[in-house]
């Protein structure tokens, strides 16, 4: 006798998804709340500790130390404990480690706690991303990622508008006071408000109409979902190299280790992960030395500086989502195309950069915006191009893995963008250097093969096609639950 799935449970599990939505953006926004403090208090810090420009570079790099390891076990645990569990975990630790900055003594010990820090925030982007391939079906991915990335953006942007300030006030010791307390507070809303999905609710369960005309038996109706999901996941990951799982939570947990190391010999996975690891050169060189830019080569106040630090992470924020819609809606779920716009045009942003001098404020307000969009506003993308990869069950690991190879971009691109200025007493040449970067993320790019996971709606005998392939004998193939 078959089962079926009740009616209510499609409803539940589509609006709780806006629930896990809401609680790993604000995970993400205290993780890279963090993670941005230094960019927006570099003048203060170069003061009180008598820095250069490369050793604040080394700062914003700190984080990327533990950050890109603890990415790589994060995700193959959070494939073993859950969702839930990392998300406490990560943001638990992030509190501990930022609230301790603000009494280091030294630029040394500055160092070693940000580093600690890495430890906790590194837990956060392969959890979310493990989240949403759970509770949101593939149509509506990239949109969701986009939102959840949106919140690194308006982290950005209230450490930028709030912490210059902060600091005239009470002391640089403020914003990372400011950021603890942050994390404590999500930890908590982690703890009240996040589930992962009970046995049998998942992103299948959100409701998929029939082909328009078909008159689909109820059982076939309430069923399809289920085995869309599935036979989805199978198809994905056998053609990318990585293992077949049911798109059942309980099996795809015992195939966790084959993916893992799947996902490590996946050429595609790879390429998306260097590509990041450019993009991540240029995003975080300018997020750490573009206050200290507009305030050295514009003369802007350290308060005005960072104002417009944050209208370029506002656009950030506004491309990101915007971005995934593109992706999911006009170019029908295709990734690469939009990913290697958007290194384009933070490209652009850096040539324009090097080649203005101050006075030309408008050239300064379009540049400041396209690197938003382009250079600040591609991780949602990317980060739904890995997921997706590697299907459902590796989702986590294909994160953690990507954002591994992307934090050394992390660690190696501030200081050497703040050693370039070092050496040439000059922003342009450096600002060259992004460009270059740019240049090498759109060729890796082009080299990326997309998943085949377009799903057309259900026919009345439950079946459908994935790429143009019929998948229902599949489906019936598969090793029951």
């Amino acid at each position: 006798m078959s089962s079926v799935v009740p009616a209510v449970a499609p409803v539940r599990a589509a609006r709780y998804r806006f629930v896990v939505l809401g609680v790993v953006w604000c995970a993400y926004l205290v993780v890279f709340l963090s993670r941005l403090c230094v960019g927006p208090l570099s003048p203060f810090l170069k003061d009180s500790f008598h820095l250069s420009h490369a050793q604040i570079g080394w700062l914003t790099s700190a984080t990327a130390v533990a950050y890109a390891p603890t990415l790589v076990l994060a995700g193959w645990l959070v494939d073993h404990i859950g969702a839930r569990r990392a998300l406490i975990i990560g943001t638990l630790i992030t509190g501990v480690s930022v609230g301790a900055v603000a009494l280091a003594p030294s630029y040394e010990v500055m160092l070693l706690l940000l580093a600690c820090s890495g430890f906790g925030c590194g837990f956060i982007y392969p959890t979310a991303v493990k989240a949403i391939m759970m509770w949101f079906p593939q149509q509506e991915r990239a949109t969701a990622v986009g939102v959840n990335q949106s919140a690194v953006n308006i982290s950005g942007m209230l450490g930028a508008a709030i912490m210059p300030s902060l600091a005239l006030s009470l002391g640089w010791q403020s914003g990372f006071v400011l950021a603890a307390i942050m994390a404590f507070v999500i930890c908590g809303v982690a703890v009240v408000f996040y589930r992962d999905p009970r046995p049998g609710e998942s992103a299948a369960l959100v409701p998929v109409a029939p082909r328009a005309g078909a008159a689909a038996a109820p059982e076939a109706q309430l069923a399809a979902p289920e085995a869309q999901l599935a036979a989805a996941s199978a198809f994905s990951e056998l053609e990318q190299g990585l293992p077949l799982v049911t798109g059942d939570e309980r099996l795809d947990r015992a195939a966790v280790n084959p993916g893992f190391l799947a996902v490590l010999r996946s050429r595609d996975i790879l390429l998306e992960g260097f590509a990041a690891m450019f993009l991540c050169v240029i995003e975080f060189s300018a997020l750490a030395q573009l206050v200290l830019f507009l305030k050295g080569d514009w003369a802007f106040t350290a308060v005005a500086a960072g104002g417009l630090l944050a209208f370029c992470q506002g656009a950030g924020a506004i491309g990101k989502p915007i971005s995934g819609l593109v992706s999911d809606r006009l170019l029908g779920g295709r990734r690469r195309p939009a990913l290697m716009a958007l290194a384009g045009l933070a490209g652009v942003a850096c040539a324009i950069l090097a080649l203005i001098r101050p006075g030309q404020t408008p050239a300064l307000w379009l540049a400041l915006a396209l690197l938003g969009v382009g250079g600040v506003g591609w991780g949602g993308l990317l980060g739904t191009l890995a997921g997706e990869t590697a299907g459902p069950a590796a989702a986590g690991a294909a994160a953690g893995v990507t954002a591994a190879l992307d934090n050394i971009g992390i660690f190696v691109g501030p200081p050497l963008f703040g050693w370039i200025v070092d050496r040439t007493g000059s922003y342009a040449p450096a600002w060259w250097t992004m460009v270059g970067a740019a240049l090498l993320a759109v060729a890796l790019l082009a080299f990326v093969r997309e998943p085949r996971r377009s799903m057309s709606r259900p026919d009345a005998d439950g079946s459908f096609e994935l790429g143009g392939r019929p998948v229902r004998d599949a489906v019936t193939q598969m090793p029951p639950p």
